[in-house]
């Protein structure tokens, strides 16, 4: 007679070590990619670049704090918060390379024209009264 498993439990399977490595790591550029797809299509094309910069650097600069809290260890076999750190880094360094410095006055005159109303509001209120 067969040996059968209780109706209750299950077996649960896990992957082998190296493909959990692998998923995490597909899971982590997925998760990074998804937003920089959906502003790469919200944002004119001269101003992606400068902000893929900026908020790699601001990544950067968070994956490393966080893994400067944690203790975690620098030369693990594993993925860590530093590789995380350093792969944002590099990201950053290449858009900025690869961006124009025209393409970063667009971005500066797009952050003038956004707090040019609420300036002209101020004015019209001052000329009023």
């Amino acid at each position: 007679m067969a040996r059968r498993k209780p109706a209750g439990l299950r077996s649960q399977w896990r992957a082998p070590e190296p493909l959990q490595t692998h998923i995490k790591l597909a899971a982590m550029a997925a998760t990074a990619a998804l937003p920089l797809l959906l502003l790469a299509s919200l944002l004119p094309r001269p101003l992606v670049l400068p902000v893929v910069c900026l908020i790699a650097v601001f990544g950067a600069g968070v994956a490393a704090f966080v893994a400067w809290r944690c203790g975690a260890v620098r030369d693990s076999q594993n993925v860590t918060a530093w590789d995380v750190a350093g792969a944002l880094a590099l990201i950053a360094c290449a858009s900025a390379i690869m961006s124009d410095p025209t393409q970063v006055a667009h971005l500066t005159d797009a952050v003038a024209t956004m707090n040019q109303p609420a300036d002209s509001a101020k004015a019209a209120m001052l000329t009023s009264n």
